[in-house]
């Protein structure tokens, strides 16, 4: 796997990936549990629901969801860009400050990705729900 600026990183067990959950629905951050003899990945672990499964990657998933008319990885307001989450997942806190792009864990909802920031509030996407949270700003 190949990361931003070019280097390829070889996947191994215990490593984050996002994959396309099955029981979620969507494309969650993953545990990797299983690599081939060729480095490939085999299976996952979803690090929302818990649940194992063969790795299936996003970006077959996403091309499947644009050719049935939706748009995967916006925030549905339009002429908006999408946001691609970046960094570690954080725990959230009203107490810390986070940035579009950042990957949280909630106690109740999961993990998502900040996809706008307000002055005291961010929006963020968990699987197929939008949530605004305060932050510190």
């Amino acid at each position: 796997m190949m990361n931003a600026i070019g280097i390829v990183k070889q996947m191994r067990p215990g490593d984050d990936v996002d994959a396309a959950c099955g029981k979620c629905k969507d494309v969650r951050t993953h545990a990797i549990i299983a690599v081939n003899a060729q480095g490939k990945i085999e299976r996952v672990q979803c690090r929302t629901c818990q649940g194992t499964h063969n790795y299936r990657n996003p970006v077959k998933e996403t091309k499947r969801t644009a050719a049935s008319g939706t748009r995967s990885g916006s925030t549905g307001r339009a002429g908006s860009s999408p946001v691609i989450p970046t960094g570690p997942t954080r725990v959230y806190s009203p107490q810390q400050s986070f940035q579009a792009g950042d990957q949280i864990s909630h106690p109740t909802f999961g993990v998502g990705y900040v996809t706008e920031v307000r002055a005291t509030k961010i929006d963020v996407k968990f699987g197929r729900e939008t949530k605004t949270l305060i932050h510190a700003g």
